[in-house]
């Protein structure tokens, strides 16, 4: 194997953006390197080996926290689109209680129903809120609002069991999909600071 394919198969490890952009010059300097020294010694592998020990591995977690900043911008506007999806969904879904309340109060009303549809309203009113939490980054607020939102949406569901396909992946899935994405570990952006 040459002296030249050794050090292209050691270029693997910088980044493969690196690699693109300066690969070329890399091998090319090599190349002269090659020519000026004896590539049968060790002394000369010893120095090659200790510069891309040295330089890839900076160059690697370089590479790293710029994808981790990038990820974590996107992250950001995602939870924003994710909040306001929030807020009008709970918008709706308080529209949608009283909607309920209105069209079961013509005829008998019984105490479960009446519980079960003011715990459907709290717990929009408590995703409207973990909405706008999230909007104010207040996380932990947002939390809270989302586990309480979801407590009470279990608590109507077992009082009333009928609940429109759509209630039930709003009053279940969102609050646990914003959850998991409030608890993700990720870096704070520069940008958002």
């Amino acid at each position: 194997m040459s002296a030249e394919r050794i050090y292209r198969l050691l270029l693997r490890a910088y980044p493969p953006d690196f690699r693109a952009e300066y690969g070329r010059e890399m091998v090319l300097l090599f190349r002269d390197q090659c020519r000026e020294s004896d590539v049968r010694t060790v002394r000369f592998w010893a120095m090659v080996l200790s510069d891309v020990a040295r330089s890839a591995p900076a160059l690697r977690a370089a590479a790293w926290r710029a994808w981790v900043n990038e990820s974590t911008q996107t992250m950001e506007v995602i939870m924003k689109l994710a909040a306001m999806l929030t807020v009008l969904l709970g918008v709706f879904g308080i529209v949608g209680a009283v909607v309920e309340w209105v069209a079961g109060s013509k005829g008998a009303i019984d105490g479960t129903y009446v519980l079960a549809v003011v715990l459907g309203v709290f717990a929009n009113v408590l995703l409207l809120g973990a909405g706008v939490a999230i909007l104010l980054r207040r996380p932990h607020a947002a939390r809270l609002a989302l586990f309480a939102s979801l407590v009470s949406v279990v608590a109507a569901r077992l009082l009333f069991p009928w609940m429109s396909y759509f209630s039930q992946l709003v009053g279940f899935g969102l609050p646990v999909a914003l959850l998991i994405a409030l608890y993700w570990p990720r870096r704070a952006s520069p940008v958002a600071q």
